[in-house]
C-alpha cells in the first residue's frame, strides 16, 4: 500500500512540467521550506526565492510582508534589525 502511494506521488511530480509547460529545474525553490514555488507571486530577497508565508524574521519569526532588512545573509523585521540580534522578547 505504501509503495503505490509513493508511485502516485512520483507520477504527480513527473506530470508537473507538462501541466506548467516549464521544466522542474526552472521552477524556483523556496529558501525557507525548500519546496517548489507554484504561487502566483514569488518574493526574491537576498538573491533567494521565497513563498510569501516563508519569509520571516530570523530573530522573532514574524512573517515579513511589506519590508525586511538584512544583515550577514539573514532577514529581519525593522525592530530586530535596529535592536540587534537576539533582541526578540518571548
Amino acid at each position: 500500500m505504501m509503495q503505490s502511494s509513493a508511485l502516485a506521488a512520483e507520477g504527480a511530480v513527473k506530470g508537473l512540467p507538462e501541466i506548467l509547460g516549464v521544466p522542474v529545474q526552472q521552477i524556483p525553490q523556496c529558501a525557507g521550506c525548500n519546496q517548489h514555488i507554484l504561487d502566483k507571486f514569488i518574493l526574491k530577497v537576498l538573491d533567494r526565492h521565497w513563498h510569501s508565508s516563508c519569509l520571516k524574521c530570523a530573530d522573532c519569526q514574524m512573517q515579513l510582508a511589506d519590508r525586511c532588512f538584512s544583515r550577514a545573509g539573514s532577514v529581519y523585521c525593522k525592530e530586530d534589525f535596529f535592536n540587534g540580534p537576539g533582541s526578540a522578547q518571548s
